[in-house]
């Protein structure tokens, strides 16, 4: 694996129905020896996204089949963009660029040669019309400008053609009042937070789910015990089968009994598959959830293995992905822990980032958010260090693990 220098991460768009349509790039300017960003070289930051999505990494590795939407300055569109292909690049024009006929004129000619383009967090004004005409998206920052204040532009936008994306998108109700409006495309960490019901009972199948995380998240794990909550579900039954039979595990024949196939597994791949295969059977879920759930999960576990001395690292797989599970059942953090039984360390960690997991925790999510001046800069946990290109690399690895098995 090459060396990686820069932080790179990725925020889902999605459409109407909560499927990703495309990424965006998040990227962290070039950093100095001892680790601090340098901020005063946009034109260099958009450069250097470029180089590292299309030509250091795999852009297939780092986005798939969907669109990369990636911040680009005035100056790198006048003099400096590479020769990259133009299939699955959407050239985000920064919101603070001075409008000018020779930029007009060049975006003209990219969207001749094919490349889409993307006004970032827009606003209407008297200097900025003018690029409308040359938009394929629109963003607009629905925290920084009501979507309210657009509702009589969106008609006309979307009479030209222009898809209109809601950025900041930071829960459901937001999500369905832009859904409303008319936003084509949404941006943000709605789909990760819980839609709380007033009065809502956890529904049998979801309770198996819970007490069986709880249960994989244990020391002393009982198989027969786990055995048990598997059958009583049918979902779980006909998951764990379909996973031990397929290709992923070596047998001499089908396997139809629960705990054969538990024991085929070992602990820690049981630990891990099942609780992902748990996910599975809460439905009415965006798959987007399903893949940030195992990205965050395994992310953890990757840093818990550069960072504890431990000979197993379930605990933290279990840590990244109960951070979610609120999202998957609809409650408050605080309820949900009320209803199953976990480790206090974990507890402590899920709800208020204390000790070494919650640190863990705390990166990672600062990792997604593009955070990047806080703890996961160079993490430090019980006097060990890890620099920023072991967090990249686990982020990046952690994609492609889940990418890898979200169709299991």
């Amino acid at each position: 694996m090459q060396e990686l220098s820069n932080l790179i991460a990725r925020q889902p768009i999605c459409n109407k129905q909560l499927k990703v349509k495309g990424f965006e790039l998040l990227y962290r300017m070039r950093m100095t020896a001892d680790g601090n960003p340098v901020l005063d070289n946009p034109d260099g930051a958009s450069i250097d996204v470029l180089l590292a999505a299309f030509n250091s990494l795999s852009i297939k590795d780092v986005v798939g089949d969907k669109l990369a939407f990636i911040n680009f300055t005035s100056n790198v569109i006048l003099k400096h963009i590479p020769p990259i292909p133009h299939k699955q690049l959407v050239i985000e024009l920064l919101e603070d660029q001075e409008i000018t006929p020779a930029l007009l004129k060049a975006i003209a000619r990219l969207r001749q040669q094919g490349y889409k383009i993307a006004l970032d967090d827009f606003c209407l004004t008297k200097e900025t019309v003018s690029l409308v005409n040359y938009a394929d998206f629109i963003k607009i920052d629905v925290l920084d400008t009501p979507p309210e204040t657009w509702a009589n532009y969106i008609p006309k936008l979307k009479k030209k053609g222009i898809t209109l994306l809601a950025e900041k998108v930071e829960s459901h109700e937001m999500f369905e009042r832009c859904c409303k409006l008319g936003f084509d495309l949404f941006q943000g960490y709605f789909f990760a937070k819980p839609k709380i019901i007033t009065g809502r009972r956890i529904a049998n199948n979801e309770l198996s789910v819970l007490e069986l995380v709880s249960k994989l998240s244990g020391s002393d794990i009982d198989i027969d015990e786990i055995t048990n909550i598997i059958i009583r579900d049918p979902t779980l039954t006909y998951n764990l089968l379909r996973t031990i039979n397929s290709g992923l595990f070596y047998r001499s024949k089908e396997i139809g009994s629960i705990k054969y196939a538990i024991t085929m597994l070992g602990l820690n791949r049981l630990h891990k598959w099942i609780s992902l295969i748990a996910l599975t059977t809460l439905e009415q879920k965006p798959p987007v959830l399903m893949v940030f759930a195992m990205t965050r999960a395994r992310m953890c576990e990757l840093l818990g293995q550069k960072l504890t001395s431990r000979e197993s690292t379930n605990d933290y797989f279990t840590l990244g992905l109960m951070s979610l599970m609120d999202a998957f059942v609809n409650l408050d953090m605080h309820e949900l822990l009320k209803k199953i039984s976990l480790p206090k360390a974990m507890e402590s960690a899920l709800l208020n980032y204390d000790g070494e997991m919650g640190n863990v925790l705390h990166t990672v999510i600062n990792y997604e958010n593009g955070n990047w001046d806080c703890e996961q800069k160079i993490l430090i946990v019980g006097g060990k260090k890890m620099k920023s290109d072991d967090i990249t690399q686990a982020y990046l690895d952690s994609v492609q693990w889940a990418e890898k098995n979200k169709q299991m």
